[in-house]
C-alpha cells in the first residue's frame, strides 16, 4: 500500500448536508478539476465518535459549550463521507489551496467562484465541506474520522467511490431547502392548520405573509391570531441570531396538537441557524 504524503495530502470531508443536498458529486468534479484526487474514502454512518477530539479547539478557547452541541444537530441528519485527496498539482501548500477552494466557512462570506458560495452552504454550520488546515491536522483528522487505517484505498480507480455516492444519495430525496424556503414552509403549514380559526380580514392577510423572506413578517403573521394562542410565539420567531432563541423540542410537541411536524432537515436548519447568520434568498 502506498505510503500517505501528508504534505501533499488533506483530509476531506462531506457533512451529512452535502450528502442530503446531492452535491458530493459537483464538489468531486471541482476537486478534479483543480488538481485533488480522492485515494482513500470512509463512511461515518452516525456521529464520529472522536468528534470533540476534533473540535476540542473551538470548544476550548471559540465556542461555548450550548453553540458547540449544534455540531450534534449536523451529524444527526445521516451519514457523512470522509475523503484523503492528493494535490496532483505542482502548486505549493495543497491545504491552503483547497481552503481556498472551500470559501469562507460563513457562506454569506464567501467569494462566488468557491463550493460554499456557489453552491449555498446554509450556515458557519451547515456550510457543506471541511478541510483539514495542515499536514498534521490531516493525519490527526484522518484518524477521527477514518480510524487507524485511513479508510478504503481506491487504487487510481474511482468508479467504488463514485458508486458509493450515487447509493448514499439515491436513499434519501434531494434536499434543495434554504433557509428562507424552510422558514416559509413551516409558517405556511402553520397558518393552513389553523385556518379555521382566523377571521376574513386575517385570512386575506396570512398567505402572503406566511411565505414572505423579509424578518419581521413572522410578527405580523403572529398578530393574526387569537390573542394568547399557544403558536403565537412560535409564527414570531425569526430564528436569526439576536432574537428569541426559540426551544424547537418544545416548539414540536405544540405543532404536534395541531397536526404539524418538523422534519429533521427544518429542525436542523432552523437550530443553526438561531445561533449562525444564514445565507439568505437574495444573497
Amino acid at each position: 500500500m502506498p505510503e500517505i504524503v501528508w504534505d501533499r495530502t488533506v483530509l476531506f470531508l462531506f457533512p451529512p448536508d452535502a450528502l442530503m443536498r446531492h452535491l458530493v458529486t459537483p464538489v468531486l468534479e471541482r476537486l478534479e478539476k483543480h488538481g485533488f484526487e480522492p485515494i482513500r474514502y470512509e463512511v461515518l454512518w452516525h456521529r464520529p465518535p472522536g468528534q470533540d477530539a476534533f473540535h476540542e479547539t473551538k470548544i476550548t478557547s471559540v465556542w461555548k459549550a450550548y453553540f458547540y452541541r449544534q455540531v450534534d444537530a449536523v451529524f444527526d441528519l445521516g451519514p457523512s463521507l470522509a475523503l484523503l485527496v492528493e494535490d496532483r498539482s505542482p502548486a505549493p501548500d495543497p491545504h491552503l489551496r483547497l481552503r481556498a477552494l472551500k470559501g469562507a466557512s460563513d457562506p454569506a462570506a464567501a467569494e462566488p467562484g468557491t463550493i460554499r458560495r456557489d453552491l449555498r452552504g446554509v450556515n458557519v454550520l451547515l456550510d457543506l465541506v471541511h478541510s483539514a488546515d495542515s499536514p498534521e491536522d490531516s493525519r490527526h483528522e484522518a484518524g477521527i474520522f477514518m480510524g487507524g487505517g485511513y479508510g478504503t484505498p481506491l487504487d487510481g480507480d474511482l468508479r467504488p467511490l463514485r458508486d458509493l455516492v450515487a447509493l448514499l444519495e439515491a436513499g434519501t430525496p434531494r434536499e434543495s431547502r434554504e433557509f428562507d424556503d424552510v422558514r416559509a414552509g413551516l409558517r405556511a403549514r402553520v397558518v393552513a392548520a389553523l385556518w379555521h380559526e382566523l377571521d376574513d380580514e386575517a385570512r386575506k392577510l396570512a398567505p402572503e405573509l406566511a411565505v414572505a423572506a423579509r424578518d419581521g413578517a413572522g410578527a405580523e403573521l403572529a398578530a393574526l391570531l387569537p390573542a394568547r394562542h399557544p403558536l403565537a410565539d412560535f409564527l414570531a420567531c425569526d430564528f436569526l441570531p439576536g432574537g428569541e432563541r426559540h426551544d424547537l423540542r418544545r416548539a414540536a410537541a405544540r405543532l404536534a396538537v395541531y397536526g404539524v411536524s418538523m422534519d429533521r432537515w427544518e429542525h436542523a436548519v432552523l437550530q443553526t441557524s438561531m445561533l449562525f447568520p444564514p445565507l439568505r434568498r437574495w444573497q
